[in-house]
């Protein structure tokens, strides 16, 4: 759980507000600046792996003489790769050893230990005094950049105040159609999101990701698996649990570890179902305030659909009352095991996992989780597991999910297995779902003086 900013001929003072702006992120303290050959470069941090400020504290650099590097993110099987202090100096030395056996940046080669890796990160080093900047393969931990000048960081709105911006109508007209933007644009022509398994260098965008690299096991396993990892060794668990089948599913699969959990539920919403999961648990329900447009709109910095952005906001807030910081959740199952009702009518699972969750679901999921400094972890979205999803016949994901209740129905009561999707969004976007881009449109051009 992080956040960065880098920037060409700026001023530690300058880097320093930029990344105030993005402190929730972090926490005090964990705040750390380096200037390298031009470049300055701004971290935050909660550290997850190892609270220990001495390697927590970012930029990473070993030598005075080394290039730098930054990492956001988490990746959970770290230790898997040698003895390293935690996964953020993994990446930067594996990173560094590779570079110096092949000499230069080869991407059929230098980049294939990103296949073995289950997580998400966002990561900035250097080549011959260069910074390269990579995202993950499903920009979980996305990475926005400028294309009038060289600079980065976690959250778009940080770059505004580099020069000039413009409203890109076409995003904007994309996200008034479609409810957000399947190209990938942000709201200003000047302000780019980098592109999932692509990584930036010298102003250009290059995919290094190959989902034929990914290693696989079977479905069942490679879940139970991210699960696993993602309990980070934790003998207690807190889980959102819906009543639906995907977080249904997470949570049989940490109960068949003999784990404590905490299964976490939104008051009245669908509060039978899970509570036929949760069995003996005591479930902690959590009443979800109102969340004013324009604050939504402002969190997420961009005027698309808020039907569900709204109770996560809202969410986010219950869980940092309580002081749950990581959170297990089904994400990311509807998308790539066709769980939506379009998917009866066509296979939309390619646009859904290449253009809706880079572009609509995961940005506002990572927005409105760290304004409250909470991580949700989602198993489904672990590689092997979407490449599971991607090698799954249409008539397995068409809208009934087939194949998870085949694989995974025996951890699952049956009045769940077989019940109809009911997602959590607010009344306004069910009834009039235009009505309210509209009013989001109209908040942000107020908001951004367009």
């Amino acid at each position: 759980m992080c956040g960065f900013v880098i920037h060409e001929k700026t001023t530690k003072e300058n880097s320093l507000q930029k990344i105030d702006q993005m402190s929730y992120r972090g926490l005090e303290g964990y705040v750390g600046y380096k200037h390298w050959k031009g470049y300055d470069m701004a971290h935050t941090s909660l550290p997850m792996v190892d609270p220990n400020p001495e390697i927590s504290i970012q930029p990473i650099c070993d030598h005075p003489w080394e290039s730098p590097s930054m990492f956001v993110g988490e990746i959970f099987n770290w230790e898997e790769f040698g003895e390293f202090e935690n996964d953020a100096y993994m990446l930067h030395r594996i990173f560094k050893e590779n570079l110096a056996e092949m000499g230069s940046l080869n991407v059929s080669h230098v980049h294939d230990f990103w296949h073995y890796f289950d997580g998400f990160w966002s990561f900035i080093t250097f080549i011959e005094d260069k910074p390269i900047i990579f995202t993950d393969f499903l920009g979980i931990k996305p990475v926005y950049y400028r294309t009038d000048q060289f600079a980065a960081a976690s959250e778009p709105r940080v770059l505004l105040s580099y020069g000039e911006v413009t409203p890109n109508f076409l995003h904007l007209s994309n996200v008034m159609k479609w409810g957000y933007d399947p190209m990938g644009g942000t709201p200003w022509n000047e302000i780019r999101q980098l592109k999932p398994g692509h990584f930036l260098f010298q102003g250009q965008e290059v995919c290094y990701w190959d989902w034929n690299k990914v290693p696989l096991f079977n479905l069942r396993d490679d879940l139970d698996r991210a699960v696993n990892l993602r309990l980070g060794g934790f003998r207690e668990a807190s889980i959102l649990l819906s009543g639906g089948l995907d977080s249904s599913i997470i949570y049989g699969l940490i109960k068949k570890q003999g784990l404590n959990i905490t299964p976490i539920h939104v008051n009245n919403h669908e509060y039978s179902y899970a509570a036929l999961v949760a069995g003996d648990d005591e479930m902690v329900e959590v009443n979800l305030d109102q969340v004013g447009d324009y604050e939504a709109v402002e969190i997420h910095q961009s005027p698309v659909d808020l039907g569900s952005v709204k109770p996560q906001i809202a969410m986010a807030r219950e869980l940092d009352k309580l002081d749950f910081r990581n959170v297990l959740t089904g994400d990311g199952a509807d998308e790539l095991f066709g769980g939506y009702r379009r998917a009866k009518e066509y296979d939309s699972q390619l646009s859904d996992v290449f253009l809706e969750l880079p572009y609509y679901h995961l940005p506002k999921l990572d927005r409105t989780m760290m304004e409250q400094t909470v991580e949700l972890r989602a198993p489904f979205l672990a590689p092997s597991v979407i490449c599971h999803a991607l090698n799954t016949p249409y008539a397995e994901r068409n809208g009934e999910k087939k194949v998870l209740k085949k694989l995974f129905g025996d951890l699952v009561p049956e009045e769940v297995l077989e019940r109809d999707k009911h997602p959590l969004k607010t009344d306004q976007i069910r009834k009039d779902p235009m009505k309210q881009r509209q009013i989001n449109m109209a908040i942000w051009r107020d908001m951004y003086g367009f």
